[in-house]
């Protein structure tokens, strides 16, 4: 491996994770002065210290070794510090809101117990979506881009909103009800006991459908609060 690539390539990814050299050295536990050397060209790190480094960056040994150019959106991290970067050079208020939601719905995906192609599927959408490439601030293009990873997260990874059965047949079912009896009620015509007692049943069978079918959708890890 050479040294001056690999320096290079370590003060890229440092900058990308906005770590100080200090940050880095703590986090990775190899010494400040080791961390130093490396991007001074100075010194040929063993196995283990990459190893080390590697873990703190959240990276494969591969992107440090690399002559390819580093994305600031390689991985789901990547991107959340980007995003946070962006976040700190706005003052207005509908960018600070999209960007707070891009990075909940990153916060709460990396929190998750996804599977290797869920991840990587995840990580090449956000590589294809090339946030680092919008020229400048631009709420509509960082909101169109939001829409189209929601999107991307429930057509493609088949992601379902936490509860999304059981609110959505609720919501129905609440709405059907009232409209029924107050229908019923200003009828002149009492409506039979036994409609009653069958419509109330149907709802029931309705919310435990959509309280079972939401509890799958956990189980399957497909469940996700947007």
């Amino acid at each position: 491996m050479e040294t001056k690539n690999l320096a290079k390539k370590l003060k890229e990814l440092r900058a990308l994770r906005g770590m100080s050299q200090e940050y880095l050295a703590e986090e990775s536990r190899v010494g400040l002065r080791t961390i130093q050397r490396i991007e001074n060209n100075e010194s040929t790190p063993t196995g283990e210290t990459i190893k080390r480094i590697t873990s703190a960056l959240n990276v494969a040994l591969s992107e440090l070794s690399g002559s390819s150019t580093i994305s600031e959106t390689v991985d789901i991290k990547a991107t959340i510090v980007f995003l946070k970067k962006q976040l700190s050079k706005t003052i207005k208020k509908s960018e600070i809101r999209t960007f707070k939601h891009f990075i909940n719905i990153l916060e709460r995906l990396k929190e998750k117990e996804l599977s290797s192609e869920q991840l990587e599927g995840i990580e090449s959408y956000l590589r294809y979506l090339e946030l680092e490439k919008i020229p400048s601030f631009s709420n509509e293009i960082y909101k169109k881009k939001l829409i189209k990873f929601r999107k991307y997260l429930k057509n493609k990874l088949r992601f379902v909103p936490s509860n999304f059965y059981t609110f959505w047949t609720a919501n129905f079912g609440i709405s059907f009800t009232v409209s029924f009896f107050t229908v019923g009620f200003m009828s002149q015509n009492k409506i039979d006991y036994t409609i009653k007692f069958g419509v109330i049943l149907a709802l029931i069978l309705a919310m435990t459908l959509a309280i079972i079918t939401d509890l799958k959708m956990k189980k399957q890890n497909r469940s996700f609060h947007f």
